[in-house]
């Protein structure tokens, strides 16, 4: 029995890696229009009223004074963004640019759907055994085999003979939002600050014609809970609940604030992730996991101000005592020093148009190549080999529309398909959509689907729970979702295998998901030695001198001449940079200091 999600196809993956890479440049090169969202930077403290002062005298609406980083986030028509721009009290006036979830293979594309919808799927499990693990007793997601594989990898249950967190640790995620009517959260969301009234205009409602308050008033949850499913996702791996029910989080006995920085559709303005940080550093928090992300063009005057309005943002949280963890990037690109891409690419889903197509090169990586971030690629939980036989049905189908839905987990893939991963056999592999490179600075397990290549190249599927073929072996990372999620698949499990019954539970996969592991990790870190709170420079080094860095990365880098088509799906490659068929990345390059490790904080 399989069951199925006929939305992680082809199109759905096409159109938000379009959407996701053309949205900075689309901002930056569309028409000016008669009045847009900006960013507006003085020079200094002196000159933030006077020019603040000038923008209202011209019509703009101040939606935002983040006075931290000397700047405001404004509503202005196109003559006042010229003005000002042109006042030497400015340091630089931008556009207030997109960014969105760094959640790879995504379940949906950001079309609304009824919460638990996508899933909707309730799997039967047996009953778990109860075992005893060091220092803790967990939950019961433990139990079962192959499901929680992340967590072994980093060091646990030995980690928590040291420390499971302390109540005085605070972890931020600034994401979707936190589900605090789940049950594993509940306990652990300690304040929720929902960035997004800020949106003007509101992003999902001008992009979608549906906003978070909207799904509120339609299904009668709270309106600033989770409605996307990712930020729960990455809140429950972090910190869920340690209460005897379905999945404890990494640093189950830290606390959690909820900083919403986007609603369903899974789109943030650079303001709300900025402001998030500056929030986050006065509300004293620890650490902050933010997994979205995209690129800046620094050669664009414009988009050289928003990158310094990032630099000045995590200065002002480095210098609170607040440390910022970022997901690397699912492009698999290679990332230089300040964040700058230092390869050409990104992924490119073959049947891609050569006019569609836009290289990275020479971009830059927000918010994780920002100085001072700390830059989390994604391993893979092992690359399952290949086989010489595969029987019927296992293959992927990549049907025939309108009138077949497309299934792309396959559970074989054929030696005879033209690509085949690096490193078969292998365990802690960079993940297949991974970006890496020097400014890497530690590695996390983001999972990757089961043959460690994309769903066009047959890449196989998430495992656990989207097929019982695998058992209870997940592939990608299996925890929590939102009980009111529109965008991640809902599944849910019976109170007699030892889950909240009627909660959700997911597996999903991204450097969305490797960044937790390490903001978990430096939880830890600061639970087990009080003394490094609150310094972000020696929590950092403390979690890159505990780093495992034996692991060996066989993944490759992009062809820009393998023009060959897709395995499963047939489409060409016109474009190049559809397969990992480039010379193999390097340890250093795949890993930074080494992967997280905490069995010893």
């Amino acid at each position: 029995m399989k069951v199925r999600s006929v939305v992680r196809g082809l199109v759905v993956a096409t159109i938000l890696a379009m959407l996701g890479a053309l949205l900075p440049q689309l901002a930056s090169a569309a028409p000016e229009k008669a009045s847009g969202r900006y960013l507006v930077r003085a020079r200094s403290a002196a000159d933030y009223a006077g020019l603040r002062a000038k923008a209202v005298s011209q019509g703009a609406r101040v939606l935002r004074d983040l006075k931290q980083v000397n700047t405001m986030v404004v509503s202005a028509p196109a003559s006042a963004r010229s003005s000002l721009a042109a006042d030497r009290r400015a340091a630089g006036v931008a556009r207030d640019q997109l960014r969105r979830a760094t959640i790879e293979d995504p379940a949906s594309t950001p079309n609304l759907t009824k919460p638990g919808a996508l899933g909707g799927a309730r799997v039967r499990l047996p009953a778990a055994a109860a075992a005893k693990a060091a220092g803790i007793n967990p939950d019961p997601a433990w139990d079962y085999k192959g499901l929680l594989w992340d967590y072994r990898r980093i060091g646990l249950p030995q980690g928590w003979n040291a420390t499971a967190g302390s109540s005085v640790v605070t972890v931020a995620v600034s994401d979707t939002g936190l589900d605090f009517t789940h049950a594993e959260l509940a306990p652990k969301v300690k304040q929720v600050v929902d960035l997004t009234a800020f949106e003007d205009p509101p992003l999902c409602k001008s992009l979608f014609g549906q906003s978070d308050e909207d799904l509120a008033a339609r299904f009668g949850g709270p309106a600033e809970t989770d409605w996307y499913g990712h930020g729960s996702w990455i809140g429950g791996n972090i910190a869920a609940a340690l209460d005897g029910k379905g999945v404890n989080g990494i640093a189950p006995k830290v606390n959690l604030v909820a900083l919403k920085i986007a609603q369903w559709c899974g789109f943030a303005y650079d303001s709300s992730i900025i402001d998030s940080f500056l929030t986050a550093a006065n509300l004293g928090v620890d650490i902050v996991n933010i997994s979205f992300g995209g690129y800046l063009d620094r050669s664009d005057p414009e988009q050289e101000s928003s990158y310094q309005a990032y630099v000045d943002a995590v200065a002002y949280a480095r210098g609170k005592g607040t440390i910022i963890v970022a997901a690397a990037g699912n492009e698999h690109l290679r990332i230089g020093a300040g964040g700058r891409v230092i390869s050409h690419g990104p992924l490119t889903t073959p049947g891609t148009a050569p006019a569609d197509f836009v290289d990275y090169f020479g971009l830059y990586e927000v918010p994780g190549g920002i100085p001072g971030v700390v830059d989390v690629s994604s391993t893979n939980r092992v690359v399952v080999p290949s086989s010489p036989t595969c029987p019927p049905g296992t293959i992927g189908d990549p049907g025939t529309p309108p009138d077949v839905p497309a299934d792309f987990d396959a559970t074989c893939k054929p030696i005879t398909d033209r690509h085949q991963a690096a490193g078969q056999g292998k365990q802690n592999q960079l993940a297949y959509y991974s970006n890496y490179g020097p400014r890497i600075d530690v590695a996390g397990q983001g999972g990757a689907r089961k043959f460690n290549l994309a769903n066009f190249d047959r890449g196989g599927t998430p495992g656990f729970p989207y097929t019982s073929d695998d058992l209870t072996n997940a592939w990608e990372d299996f925890n929590i979702t939102s009980n009111w999620a529109t965008q991640i698949p809902c599944f849910l499990f019976s109170a007699a295998a030892g889950f909240h019954e009627g909660n959700c539970y997911s597996t999903i996969q991204g450097t969305s998901m490797a960044a937790p592991h390490a903001a978990a990790a430096l939880a830890l870190i600061a639970s087990a030695h009080p003394s490094l709170r609150k310094h972000p420079g020696a929590l950092l080094t403390r979690l890159k001198n505990t780093a495992n860095d034996n692991p060996t990365n066989y993944t490759r880098a992009l062809s820009a001449t393998d023009t060959s088509p897709g395995d499963l799906t047939g489409l060409p490659c016109d474009t190049g940079y559809c397969h990992l068929e480039g010379p193999r990345i390097s340890n250093d390059d795949g890993y930074g200091a080494g992967m997280v490790n905490v069995a010893n904080p």
